[in-house]
């Protein structure tokens, strides 16, 4: 302490001592003093602040002066609502004066609700400076964790002190982290040992844990180990979970390696790089050949030399008019698609005039040997099958779905049209003429199936289209193609179904093409045979439409409207049905359309008009009429429709002769007595007998099943005396019982042997009635 000093405090002191001393001239009492600095206070002229319990007041000088000796007291930091709890004063007074602190000295600092002065500060400074002299490196986060502050406010302070107090280096990656050189000469001893042991690729987790060393701390000194080249090799990323180093020496190996394997072999594989441990195989591959035009395949990278030797090969089977495939020369490893890459490759090397296809991906085939293994089914094969399809009808088939599928496409192009004109007249309407001319609106509603309608008629076509006729199948040209002494082997399946499938087309056009040759010869060889068949077939309806007639007057001999209408039913089925097919018979046949149903055969009427849909119009409108008569049930109708029809197809129908009614007559009675001689069957014994009488009786002849023989027994009661009419009704009682014995043998025989004894009397009934015999049941 100076001697000025002293002698203030000598001063102070004897001041003190005369005020204790003096006696006081005025006493005020505590009330006194209280009102008085009210007053002070109301009228301004004073400024204190209150303690929280309101017994106690101070200046705000005096509460700044305190607040600055608790922070000395405290160390130079404090935390603000403690400040408030020891002087006893509001946390709101406190903050307004912690922050006039601040602003007045800048050596103190308000920090998330603590004042810190400088003293403080440097405090931490000195700290952190032992810290890492202890410990060689110090993060923010470390430092945040232990002294409770921003972290911001840290760094601060670090990087200020930094080369004044604390003697470190700040990371130039991690500017939070600071380290001595020490530690970092320490460190990188470490990972050079550890590197420089390495002779093959080791991960830097593996590292790490050798060393025990941080991930950041390693790749902090890495760098520089590098870049001095104290280290050699590289780092295939910066992460430390996949990083992996490489020393120099092994990638010299790993490139040594390489080299000589594409030189004995001409090409390099990405697996056998991946096991070497080569991630990126094709990225490898492009570095290590960058002098060299290499084809990059899926699966590995192919050089000249194998490229060389792969078109020797080809031009070798070219040349030799062969077939070859290039999987057989390529090493195993080799996939298919890598296969075909070569080839493209190959072939924009490859001039020559010689035609090839290719199959299956990597086979090459001459045009000249594919024309050679399909010689059989050109000279043996296709006539042969061009003759079956002509003769089987298949071919005369196909002729009329392919006339199908094109009306078909005119039907479509024609509607296709009309949308059209509709679509241009619509878009027209929008200009009207002249002066007056007034715009309309048109509104399609209809788009969606409009769009359905076009797609549906695609559909057809495509179905027509496809519905081309094939002579020979896939099967059988793989079958031929199997005779060639090359092709033998099981393992060429695949290889020689794709090539049939390529010769195929080709193979049934020209099998169309003879069958079409087929078709035409036969169709002149016919024609002279037309003539003859088409008057026998015009004969023989004349005289079943004459049938038809007679039938129909024994039909309206009955009485019996039922009966009529149930006999001209069955004759409708039978007679008149049987010259409605022969008549679409005889159009199929001239059109050569249905093969399967020319002829005799017995159509359905889903047959008939499937061929009626193939007819023109005006025929098709004669023959649906008789169609329908015959589905029909009157005979009138049928007699009237069958002439139009017989005109419709080219045949002549005689108008009726009365002349030869009575040879036709007795021609029907001499078929029916020559099977009633032969017969032993008592049903149809009994059948034929009645309709013997029924035409004795009569004059005419009469269609009718066995189920009429009641009616027509009915019919003839009458005409016939009592003693033949109780023998045929007894013989027919006899027969309704054999139907009905069921499966009673005992019965069934007995029944059976009355009627073989009656037999040849009933059948000497028809065959001697004479019409002058009748005799009435009422005599």
């Amino acid at each position: 302490m100076s001697l000025g000093d002293w002698e203030e405090v000598k001063r102070l002191a004897a001041d003190f001592q005369r005020a204790q001393l003096s006696v006081t001239s005025l006493r005020l009492t505590e009330r006194n003093c209280v009102e008085v600095v009210t007053k002070l206070i109301e009228q301004k002229l004073l400024e204190v602040i209150f303690t929280t319990d309101g017994k106690e007041y101070l200046t705000p000088q005096q509460l700044v002066k305190e607040i600055k000796d608790e922070l000395f007291i405290h160390g130079g930091r404090i935390n603000l609502v403690e400040l408030s709890k020891v002087l006893n004063v509001d946390l709101a007074q406190i903050t307004v004066k912690a922050n006039e602190i601040e602003r007045a000295d800048t050596g103190c600092q308000l920090v998330l609700g603590q004042l810190i002065d400088r003293n403080y500060t440097k405090h931490i400074a000195e700290e952190i400076n032992e810290r890492l002299t202890q410990q060689g490196q110090v993060s923010i986060a470390d430092l945040t964790r232990q002294y409770d502050l921003p972290s911001d406010f840290l760094q601060s302070v670090v990087e200020k002190q930094l080369g004044k107090v604390i003697f470190a280096k700040q990371d130039k990656q991690d500017h939070r982290l600071f380290f001595t050189d020490a530690f970092v000469a320490r460190n990188k001893a470490i990972v050079r040992g550890a590197l420089v042991a390495a002779t093959r690729p080791i991960s830097i987790t593996a590292v790490l844990n050798q060393c025990g060393i941080s991930e950041r701390t390693f790749f902090s000194v890495i760098d520089s180990l590098l870049e001095s080249k104290e280290v050699a090799g590289t780092l295939t990323s910066r992460q430390g979970g996949t990083a992996t180093f490489i020393p120099h020496v092994y990638s010299k190996a790993q490139s040594e390696w390489v080299n000589n394997f594409y030189k004995q072999n001409g090409y390099i594989e990405y697996s056998a790089l991946n096991r070497l441990g080569i991630s990126d195989a094709q990225s490898f591959v492009k570095r290590q050949f960058s002098g060299e035009k290499l084809v990059m395949l899926p699966s590995c990278a192919v050089g000249k030399q194998l490229l060389d030797q792969v078109e020797g090969s080809l031009e070798d089977a070219i040349t030799s008019l062969s077939w070859i495939d290039i999987m057989s020369i390529l090493p195993s490893i080799f996939e298919i698609e890598d296969g075909e890459e070569i080839l493209k490759e190959v072939l924009k090397n490859i001039k020559s005039n010689v035609q090839i296809h290719t199959f299956c991906h990597t086979f090459i085939v001459t045009d000249h040997f594919l024309q050679t293994v399909m010689k059989p089914i050109n000279e043996e094969i296709i006539d042969k099958k061009a003759e079956e399809a002509v003769s089987s009808g298949k071919y005369q088939q196909s002729r009329v779905d392919r006339a199908v599928g094109k009306e078909v496409q005119v039907e479509v192009d024609h509607k296709a049209e009309r949308r059209e004109e509709r679509r241009k007249r619509a878009a027209g309407g929008k200009g009207g003429g002249g002066t007056q001319g007034r715009e309309t609106k048109t509104k399609s509603t209809k788009k969606k199936y409009q769009k359905n309608r076009v797609e549906a008629s695609d559909s057809e076509e495509e179905e027509h289209t496809s519905g081309k006729l094939e002579l020979l199948s896939l099967k059988e040209v793989i079958q031929v193609l199997k005779r060639e002494e090359s092709l033998q082997d099981e393992e060429l399946d695949d290889f020689i179904t794709e090539m049939a499938k390529f010769v195929l087309p080709d193979v049934n056009r020209r099998a169309l093409v003879a069958a079409e040759t087929a078709f035409e010869n036969i169709m002149m060889n016919r024609g002279s045979s037309r003539r003859k068949t088409h008057s026998d077939l015009q004969e023989k309806l004349n005289v079943s439409v004459n049938d038809v007639r007679l039938y129909e007057k024994a039909i309206k001999q009955f009485p019996n409207k039922d009966t009529q209408a149930q006999l001209a039913k069955y004759l409708l089925k039978t007679t008149a049905t049987e010259i409605a097919n022969a008549i679409f018979n005889f159009i199929a046949q001239e059109s050569g359309s249905h093969p399967d149903m020319s002829g005799d055969k017995d159509l359905t009427p889903e047959d008939r008009l499937k061929i009626l849909g193939e007819c023109p119009a005006d025929t098709k409108d004669q023959l649906m009429k008789l169609h329908k008569a015959v589905s029909g049930s009157s005979i009138d109708e049928f007699l009237e429709t069958v002439e139009p029809a017989f005109t419709a197809v080219g045949l002549l129908l005689r108008k009726p002769d009365k002349k030869k009614e009575r040879p036709q007559l007795f021609a029907h009675r001499q078929a029916l007595s020559q099977q009633l001689t032969v017969c032993e069957d008592p049903a149809l014994v009994l059948h034929l007998v009645v309709l013997l009488l029924f035409q004795a009786v009569t004059q005419t002849m009469l269609q009718a099943s066995g189920r009429f023989v009641s009616s027509i027994l009915q019919f003839l009661a009458p005409h016939l005396s009592q003693e033949i009419y109780d023998k045929l009704q007894k013989y027919h009682d006899s027969v309704l019982k054999l139907l009905k014995v069921g499966d009673d043998v005992e019965e069934k025989n007995q029944i059976i042997k009355v009627l073989q004894e009656d037999m040849n009397s009933v059948k000497d009934i028809a065959l001697n009635y004479k019409k002058n015999d009748t005799v009435s049941k009422s005599s």
